[in-house]
């Protein structure tokens, strides 16, 4: 039988594929939102895409590419990365809120 993967594991690759996209974008893209980028990538490299600190940078990077004007060149990158993002913080809230849950269940059972 084949192990299926843990939701942490799915969110961390969901959030390595929105870094690696940010990183396909051209380098002037992100030019003003590479502290949120570097952020960003450090939480995902620590595991930490369940915070919301995660979130919130994330949510920064997207406002930041909403004003970018693409090229014709890179609008499907730009599109992609952009989706990618907002699924990676999509997942983290939705693991957030359900973790929240499963502690509620277990602090009433216990009581």
């Amino acid at each position: 039988m084949f192990q299926q993967p843990n939701r942490i594991d799915t969110l961390n690759t969901m959030a390595r594929e929105a870094i690696d996209a940010l990183d396909a974008l051209p380098a002037e893209t992100l030019r003003g939102a590479e502290r949120d980028r570097d952020v960003c990538e450090r939480l995902v490299t620590e595991g930490d895409v369940v915070g919301e600190e995660f979130r919130e940078v994330g949510a920064d990077l997207l406002r930041h590419l909403a004003r970018v004007d693409p090229e014709e060149g890179f609008a499907q990158e730009l599109d992609r990365s952009m989706r990618r993002l907002r699924d990676a913080i999509n997942a983290s809230y939705s693991m957030a809120v359900a973790f929240g849950a499963e502690r509620a269940t277990s602090i009433q059972q216990a009581a």
